[in-house]
């Protein structure tokens, strides 16, 4: 079908169809028009009238160096996006929506069995920020299978799981990863509950993520202290933005934890901040820092919007409520912004690379591995041990003296530190 299509009507259709699957107009024009026009001048000049994948990949390796798909800086991913589509759209006839969908937008003919799975993990003790991003990742394959028209849950087949995973191209590994894994577990659940009589969860690839491989975001004690002196803590939002920041920065809480502390967690007679980790389910306690008590009861006295709500943050617009861990993400990044920080490419700049920086501040007062875990809430010093790649001051102190050779003892030289 598409295949037989002309370049010109291919993009063109492809174009409505990224429309359809909420990409924004303007970011069509920016990210994937002009890739398309080079596209189109690439295969003009070697006579190729009909596009498919292989020219595609010829075309970002001649044109910009893009070999392999992996680790890709955000202009090259861009790149590698644009073409992706093209052979998406022929190859299932459709493009997969990029907004992030997160809740229960199931198609109505697996609903039931994939709410059943989520339930079912709830009250196995998952914790609910798993279950979240089990929903996001579930989301994408009901959207698949709706798009595909599947009858009924029953007639999944390994050709729908295929085509799903085929269809994740362009994602980042973590997130192909993430999405595997969740689309294991939901196959393995529908088997088990003879909703399917074959088990499709031996179909699913696995890809190999060393989490330990990954040195993590941090920023300096003096960017952080930059970061915090940015925020305008004369207004409402930004007395609460701060200590948001402060619990972040200083005792490295995780953005769900920040956005769903309670008035109970904060022991006022004891100077303590007691709470059940979100991620782990584990008890933790924190002190309550003095600069980090000032700005919560600032935040209380002055700027906190009237409500009922057990949450101590809150939107500051109807609905009050609390806040998403995502919002956290933005306002950090926007701090960072404002503090004209410079991130490089690829470095992280949400609330965990707060807690990055924390772990690499406490490192580079030589507190011991176990003591950093207990701080950060980690269950094991193993996970700990990553943040010793970013304790560049104790690498230094490693360095050997190299012996003298005859070479240099001839130029009167003297031994050399590394």
């Amino acid at each position: 079908m598409s295949k037989s299509m002309t370049f010109k009507e291919l993009t063109k259709t492809v174009r409505a169809e990224l429309l359809k699957a909420h990409y924004k107009e303007e970011r069509i024009i920016s990210h994937f028009e002009p890739i398309w026009a080079a596209l189109e001048s690439y295969m003009s000049k070697r006579n190729i009238d009909s596009f498919d994948m292989k020219i595609g990949v010829n075309f970002l390796e001649d044109e910009y160096g893009i070999t392999a798909f992996e680790n890709l800086n955000s202009s090259q991913g861009a790149k590698v996006r644009a073409v992706n589509v093209l052979g998406e759209y022929q190859l299932h006839g459709f493009i997969l929506s990029k907004r992030r969908k997160i809740g229960k937008e199931y198609y109505h003919v697996i609903e039931g069995a994939f709410q059943k799975f989520i339930d079912s993990r709830r009250r196995f003790g998952i914790s609910e920020s798993t279950l979240t991003a089990n929903e996001l990742y579930l989301s994408r394959f009901s959207e698949y299978l709706a798009k595909q028209k599947l009858k009924n849950i029953s007639n999944l087949t390994s050709e729908h799981v295929l085509g799903f995973v085929n269809s994740l191209a362009g994602y980042s590994k973590e997130t192909i990863n993430c999405t595997l894994c969740s689309l294991r577990v939901l196959l393995r659940f529908l088997h088990e509950e003879n909703i399917l009589q074959e088990n499709l969860s031996h179909v699913v690839p696995k890809i190999k993520i060393d989490k330990t491989s990954r040195i993590p975001s941090a920023y300096s004690r003096e960017e952080v202290q930059k970061m915090l002196n940015s925020v305008d803590r004369g207004n409402p939002k930004g007395k609460r933005d701060y200590a948001m920041l402060l619990l972040a920065a200083k005792l490295g809480m995780r953005a769900g934890d920040i956005c769903n502390l309670r008035f109970e967690n904060i022991k006022w007679d004891k100077n303590e901040i007691v709470l059940v980790q979100e991620k782990t389910s584990a008890k933790t306690i924190l002190p309550l820092l003095p600069e980090v008590g000032s700005a919560i009861i600032d935040y209380l006295q002055y700027g906190r919007p009237t409500s009922e709500s057990n949450y101590v943050f809150s939107r500051h617009y109807c609905p009050i409520g609390p806040l998403a861990p995502p919002t956290l993400h933005s306002i950090v990044w926007q701090y960072i912004k404002l503090a004209k920080i410079t991130v490089p490419e690829g470095k992280k700049h949400g609330p965990h690379a707060l807690r990055h920086s924390l772990a690499s501040a406490l490192l580079e007062e030589n507190i011991g591995l176990p003591t950093i875990a207990e701080v950060l809430g980690h269950r094991s010093t193993e996970t700990t041990a990553i943040y010793l790649k970013i304790g560049i001051n104790q690498l230094r102190q490693c360095a050997l003296n190299v012996p003298d050779f005859a070479w240099n003892k001839a130029d009167g030289g003297g031994s050399h530190v590394l």
